[in-house]
């Protein structure tokens, strides 16, 4: 009996364990699902009103995804190439261009190049230095964990990056950079700019709940099913 009741005991644990586990990513996705339509509501009203100049954006409690207008002189002497960012089923690079403004260091991305060759040739890339006047759209990098920055401390320019690091590229450039990245908004005939703040629609996160909550009502029946035919053979 007591060989029985453990063995019913331990098969109860693991269902609850893989019903609780399951139902709580589905949860995590319907979070993610209400933030990302609080984020393309916010996304909306922000780029419905005029561009501000940069000055007023950064001023604003939260700049994310404002469009603004500013003027800047490229440093084209440190360009970036963010690596493995894919177009159309194409790898790339983004470029990035540290730009000089009257807010202070910024990072530019310029554009998406695709890449020369499978080789991992890196593109040849021309910016001008002289001060120019952008538009775009303010965005802040989230980190991904998953990566790690593998830029000299001494780089050849272009260099190539793996992630945006301001503190690691505040002391490779020898700027100290502003905590954004403008995304240019600007048809270019040299560059593909097709910004996309929000990758994964709300969707999909409900899907993907659904899916996790249909796991955890799959993972119940058939843990109920395995512990009572368990418990009539016992």
């Amino acid at each position: 009996m007591t060989r029985v009741n453990t063995t019913t005991l331990f098969a109860l644990s693991v269902t609850i364990i893989a019903v609780v586990a399951m139902s709580g990513l589905g949860v995590w996705q319907l979070q993610r699902m209400v933030h990302k339509q609080q984020r393309l509501s916010s996304i909306t009203q922000k780029q419905g009103n005029e561009s501000l100049q940069l000055l007023e954006a950064l001023a604003l409690d939260e700049p994310r995804d404002v469009a603004i207008t500013f003027n800047g002189t490229p440093d084209n002497g440190h360009v970036l190439l963010l690596d493995n960012q894919v177009q159309g089923g194409k790898v790339g690079f983004d470029v990035i261009v540290p730009v000089r403004t009257n807010a202070g260091w910024l990072l530019v991305n310029y554009g998406w190049l695709p890449a020369p060759d499978l080789r991992r040739t890196l593109p040849s890339v021309n910016i001008s230095n002289n001060m120019q006047r952008f538009n775009g759209v303010v965005s802040v990098p989230s980190r991904n964990p998953l990566t790690t920055e593998t830029l000299a401390e001494d780089p050849a320019f272009p260099a190539l990056i793996q992630e945006i690091s301001f503190t690691h590229l505040t002391d490779i450039l020898n700027h100290k950079l502003l905590p954004y990245v403008i995304y240019l908004t600007d048809q270019d005939d040299t560059f593909l700019r097709d910004y996309q703040p929000v990758v994964m629609p709300p969707e999909k996160h409900l899907g993907y709940a659904m899916v996790w909550f249909g796991l955890a009502i799959a993972a119940a029946l058939i843990g109920s099913v395995a512990i009572f035919k368990k418990g009539n053979n016992s």
